[in-house]
């Protein structure tokens, strides 16, 4: 299942999920490392009372999830 499409953000910023969409493409975790950061990073969004940073921590963990399956379906 995919992520959630990325905020919206404007034109001269799209360069920044690019890059991250790109990292988790082609990084060299294991799906079992990148599920642990998605945990880590879902712990994080329930610490925290903002909004912006629970959003955008919810949002990475859902991409490193996608890049976790992504790994297991390419085996």
């Amino acid at each position: 299942m995919p992520a959630e499409p990325w905020p919206d953000l404007r034109d001269e910023d799209r360069w920044l999920t690019a890059a991250m969409d790109e990292r988790l493409r082609t990084t060299e975790r294991s799906p079992d490392e990148l599920r642990a950061r998605a945990r880590e990073l879902r712990d994080q969004a329930e610490q925290s009372d903002v909004k912006g940073i629970r959003d955008a921590a919810l949002a990475l963990a859902e991409r490193y999830e996608e890049a976790a399956a992504a790994r297991l379906g390419a085996r």
